[in-house]
C-alpha cells in the first residue's frame, strides 16, 4: 500500500525544483544577445579604424599633389614691405694703449613707411591633377607710400663707439613668399621718376619662416632696390607693382606706421586669417572684397628699429580661399560618431526584432554593420569624384535600402522593413547635419543620443530580458 503523504511529499519536491538550464535558451534571451550586441558594436570599431586610416591616406595624398601644383604654379604668397634698410658701421676702441684695439660692427638700421596702401585684385580658378585640385590665383597687388626722412636717433651706436653710415647702400627691401611666382619684372618709383628695378633676394636681411609658411623660407624670398642719398634722406614717394602666382592664401604685412590693405577676388569662399581681421567685408556668389586699416599704436613696433631681420613675420594679416568642403576631413570627423551610428542602427533593429517574433542572428547584425562601415568607404570614394554632396546622397541611399530591405525580410515583415528604412534615413539625415554644424555638434549629438534611450527605455519596457515568459510558455505548450 502506497502512502499517500510520501507521494505528495515527493510531488511537492519535485514541483519546486527549479528548471533545469538550457544554453540555448540563455544565449536567445533578449539581455545576453543586448550585451552580444554592444561586444559588437565594440568589435565594429576596429574596422572603422582602418577606413580611418584610409581617409587619412588618401588626405596625405591629396595633399601631395596640392604642393606639386604649387610648386609649379607658385606657393602661399606672403608680402613683407617695403622697408628701408641702411646699413652703417660702428667703430669701438677697447682698451688703451699698446693693449688698445679697434673693432668695427656693422648693424642695420629698418626704417617704416610713414603710409602704406596696397591693393590688390586676384582672380582664383581651381588648377586639377589626377582627381585633385587646388585654388591657385593671379593678379596685381600694387604697394604705394611714403617714407618720412629718418628721425635723428636712426643711427645711434649700440656699444659707445663712433658710427659711419654706408649712404650709398640703401637698399629698398620686399619680402615676398615665393619670388618664383612673379610674372613681370618689378621696378621701384621714387616720387614719379624714372623706375629703378629691383635685384633678387632681401639684401642684407634675413628672411625667418613666416607664420604661415610650411617650410623656412629661402634667401631668395625677396626682392631689393637701391635708392640714392638724396632720396632717402628727404623722404620720398614709392610706388611697386607686383604681378604675381601663388595658391591657397595670400598674406600681406602691415609695414606701415599707417597701413591701409584692400583686397579682392572672384572667389567665393574667403577665410580672413592672421593678426589683424578687416574692417569691411563684402562676400558673395561672384567673389568678396575686404578692407583692413591698421594704426601705428595697434601695431606694436617703433618706426624704426636696429635689425637683420625682416619684421612683422609673425604679424601678417591675408585671406585664404578656402576649399566649400574639405571632404577628407569631414569624413574624418563623421568616423568619430561611428560608434553612436551602429548602436543606434542595431538598437532599431533589436526592437524590430523583439516585437516581431522572428529572431536576428548576431551574425547579422554584423552583416548590417559591415554595410554601415562600407558607407564610409564608398563616400570617400564617390566624394572625390562627384564631390561630398552627391557622394553622401549615393552612399547613405545604397546603405539604408541594403540594410532596410535585408532587415525586412530577414524578420518577414513589410513594415519592419519600412521603419528600418524611415529610421536609417533620419539617422544619416542627422549625420549630415552635424557634419554641416560643426560648432554645435555636440550638443545635438547629446539631445539625439538622450531622445534614442529615452524612447528605447519605453519600446521595450514590456520586453522578458531574461526570456524566462518563453520557456513557461513553450514548456506549458509541451504539458498541453
Amino acid at each position: 500500500m502506497t502512502d499517500v503523504s510520501d507521494t505528495d511529499a515527493t510531488t511537492g519536491s519535485a514541483g519546486n525544483r527549479p528548471p533545469p538550464f538550457r544554453p540555448r535558451a540563455f544565449l536567445n534571451s533578449p539581455g545576453v544577445k543586448f550585451v552580444l550586441i554592444g561586444i559588437l558594436t565594440v568589435m565594429l570599431m576596429v574596422p572603422s579604424l582602418f577606413v580611418w586610416i584610409l581617409v587619412e591616406e588618401r588626405a596625405d595624398r591629396a595633399r601631395e599633389v596640392a604642393r606639386d601644383i604649387a610648386g609649379s604654379w607658385g606657393g602661399t604668397q606672403e608680402i613683407n614691405g617695403p622697408y628701408l634698410v641702411v646699413p652703417f658701421s660702428e667703430t669701438v676702441t677697447i682698451g688703451t694703449g699698446d693693449r688698445g684695439r679697434t673693432e668695427v660692427h656693422w648693424h642695420t638700421a629698418v626704417l617704416f613707411p610713414e603710409k602704406l596702401d596696397v591693393s590688390g585684385d586676384l582672380q582664383v580658378e581651381e588648377r586639377w591633377k589626377s582627381i585633385y585640385s587646388l585654388p591657385v590665383y593671379s593678379g596685381a597687388v600694387q604697394l604705394s607710400g611714403r617714407f618720412g626722412a629718418p628721425p635723428s636717433n636712426m643711427f645711434e651706436p649700440q656699444k659707445g663707439g663712433t658710427v659711419d653710415i654706408a649712404a650709398d647702400k640703401a637698399l629698398l627691401v620686399v619680402g615676398i613668399g615665393d619670388v618664383r611666382a612673379l610674372k613681370n619684372e618689378v621696378s621701384l618709383t621714387l616720387d614719379g621718376n624714372a623706375p629703378i628695378p629691383f635685384e633678387p633676394g632681401p639684401g642684407p636681411m634675413v628672411v625667418s619662416s613666416g607664420q604661415f609658411k610650411a617650410a623656412p623660407a629661402s634667401a631668395s624670398s625677396g626682392i631689393n632696390a637701391a635708392v640714392p642719398p638724396l632720396k632717402w634722406r628727404k623722404g620720398f614717394a614709392f610706388q611697386v607693382p607686383l604681378d604675381l602666382n601663388g595658391s591657397t592664401a595670400v598674406y600681406v604685412a602691415p609695414a606701415g606706421q599707417s597701413t591701409s590693405v584692400n583686397l579682392s577676388s572672384n572667389w567665393p569662399h574667403p577665410g580672413f586669417t592672421g593678426a589683424f581681421l578687416p574692417d569691411e567685408r563684402t562676400i558673395a556668389d561672384t567673389g568678396f572684397e575686404a578692407n583692413w586699416s591698421i594704426p601705428y599704436l595697434a601695431r606694436g613696433i617703433p618706426k624704426t628699429l636696429i635689425t637683420n631681420q625682416l619684421p612683422l613675420q609673425s604679424k601678417l594679416l591675408g585671406v585664404k580661399f578656402v576649399e566649400p568642403v574639405n571632404f577628407y576631413q569631414t569624413i574624418s570627423r563623421s568616423l568619430k560618431y561611428a560608434i553612436g551610428f551602429i548602436s543606434l542602427t542595431f538598437l532599431a533593429v533589436f526592437v524590430l526584432e523583439m516585437r516581431s517574433g522572428w529572431r536576428f542572428h548576431w551574425i547579422q547584425y554584423a552583416l548590417v554593420g559591415l554595410a554601415l562601415i562600407i558607407f564610409y568607404v564608398m563616400l570617400l570614394a564617390l566624394a572625390e569624384h562627384v564631390g561630398y554632396g552627391l557622394a553622401y546622397l549615393g552612399a547613405a541611399s545604397a546603405a539604408t535600402v541594403l540594410n532596410a530591405a535585408y532587415v525586412g525580410t530577414s524578420l518577414k515583415s513589410r513594415s519592419a522593413g519600412a521603419v528600418m528604412f524611415a529610421v536609417l534615413a533620419t539617422i544619416f539625415a542627422l549625420l549630415f547635419a552635424l557634419m554641416r554644424e560643426q560648432d554645435y555638434a555636440l550638443l545635438i549629438g547629446s539631445v539625439i543620443a538622450f531622445l534614442a534611450l529615452a524612447v528605447t527605455m519605453f519600446v521595450t519596457q514590456k520586453i522578458d530580458w531574461t526570456g524566462q515568459d518563453d520557456t513557461e510558455t513553450a514548456k506549458s505548450a509541451a504539458a498541453a
